[in-house]
Order: C-alpha cells, then structure tokens, then sequence
C-alpha cells in the first residue's frame, strides 16, 4: 500500500509541474508575440515622416510661428523592453520658417559644417542651403537638448531634440 501512494503522490506532482510548465510556456509565447508586435509598430513609428506641430518657439528657441515641419522620431534604447524605466527620445525635423521670423538668424555666422539630415528628411531641405549655426545652440530647453542650423535666405532649418 505504501508504494502505491509513493508512486500516486509522484505522480500527482508531475501532472502538476507539467501543468505549471504549459501555462508558463503560454505566458512566455504571448509576452514574446507582444514583444514582436511592439518591436514591430516602432520600426514603423520611426520610418514615419510626421507634420503634426509638436512644438513651438519655446521648445525651439527663434523659430517662431513656423509655416510647416516635416519630423522623425527614434529611440537608442528599446520600449518594447520588459525593463523598467523612461525611454529616450529623439526627434529631427526641417521646418519651414516664416520670412519675419528669419531675420534675427542672419546675424548667426555660418556653420563649420552641416547637420546630418535623415534621408527621409532630404527632400524637405531645398537645394543650395547655407546652413547657419550659433545662437548658444545645442542649449539645454525644458529638459532636453535642442539644437538649430537654420539658412535664413531659403527660410528653412534643421533641429533635433533629445531627451537628456
């Protein structure tokens, strides 16, 4: 008899491990399809060109009452990760100036080089720009760091912000 509950008792315990396993499996399977999902819609996220005015002259010190903007998003780190914490973003955009809101940037001297513009964001840049660079930039603003190359003469610039 004492054999007969050893071995019922073994039994028991596997069919419950066993039980515990699938359901484990199936938690993992399902955190693994969302983590593809999310790894997924972020690369879409960052491959879009956005034109909703997300900021203003306060954000980006100088450039007024914009007439269009053209931006991207990008993270360096992983959102879709289970880790806790903030993630950094940064974001890259042309915008197209009013021309009253360009005079104070003539007085910038010109840029010792250009900014790297993301290739999606090219076609927003006119041909023949010179870029101009100064006014205190990159600059901390409301937390993150900001920075300006703006050509005044095409009414056009480049920022980037970044979460810091």
């Amino acid at each position: 008899m004492r054999t007969r509950t050893v071995v019922l008792t073994i039994a028991g315990v596997c069919v419950v491990a066993l039980a515990a396993g699938v359901i484990v499996a199936q938690r993992l399977e399902a955190a693994t399809k969302d983590e593809r999902d999310c790894t997924d819609q972020l690369q879409v996220d960052v491959s879009a060109v956005r034109t909703a005015r997300e900021w203003t002259s306060e954000d980006i010190p100088g450039v007024g009452d914009y007439v269009e903007i053209h931006w991207q998003a990008d993270t360096p780190g992983s959102p879709c990760s289970r880790a806790p914490g903030p993630t950094d973003w940064q974001y890259e955009g042309v915008l197209r100036l009013r021309d009253t809101d360009t005079a104070a940037f003539a007085a910038w001297p010109a840029a010792t080089g250009a900014p790297s513009v993301r290739d999606a964001l090219r076609s927003f840049v006119p041909a023949g720009v010179h870029w101009r660079h100064g006014g205190g930039f990159p600059q901390s603003v409301h937390g993150r760091v900001v920075d300006l190359y703006v050509d005044p003469d095409l009414a056009v610039a480049w920022f980037s912000l970044a979460d810091s």
